[in-house]
């Protein structure tokens, strides 16, 4: 009897244990897909810069390496622009061609932005105008990237 006694305790302790362990690993793996946020490519990521009166939003959408979107300028005091863009996406960094209207005239410039954790750095660098009239970075230019305006990734919906 004793024998028996000590075998179902065995076999319950056994069970409980194994049980617990069952539900450790679903737990931790809800853990690191929460832990590791990620962006649908299909699905719209927005960034905005707001302060002193200046604000700068944009849209971006992404469908594999394909980049469109809008993008809005407006300073305080000074003319802004607002247009779209579309172009490409290398890596971390956004390249595109940025149709725009400002003070009434529509104009067309590359854009380079440089994804750095969940903001946005525009790239700046030697300017040219091409033989299309668009403002396009010369072909060796220096891009660097200021964080003098930072974009940071924003809820969508709070976007006007």
């Amino acid at each position: 009897m004793k024998t028996l006694t000590k075998l179902l305790v065995l076999a319950l302790f056994t069970i409980s244990v194994s049980c617990k362990e069952d539900t450790k690993n679903p737990k931790s793996l809800e853990t690191e897909e929460k832990e590791k946020p990620t962006i649908p490519k299909n699905e719209e990521q927005c960034y905005m810069y707001a302060k002193n009166k200046d604000t700068i939003t944009l849209v971006l959408k992404e469908n594999k390496t394909l980049a469109t979107g809008q993008l809005f300028f407006n300073f305080y005091e000074k003319d802004g622009s607002h247009g779209s863009f579309e172009g490409i996406m290398k890596g971390d960094t956004l390249y595109a061609d940025y149709d725009f209207e400002a003070e009434g005239t529509k104009s067309k410039r590359e854009i380079i932005f440089l994804k750095k954790g969940n903001t946005l750095l525009q790239g700046y660098g030697e300017l040219e105008v091409d033989a299309q009239n668009t403002t396009v970075f010369k072909k060796d230019a220096k891009i660097t990237f200021d964080e003098k305006f930072p974009l940071t990734a924003v809820a969508c919906d709070t976007l006007d």
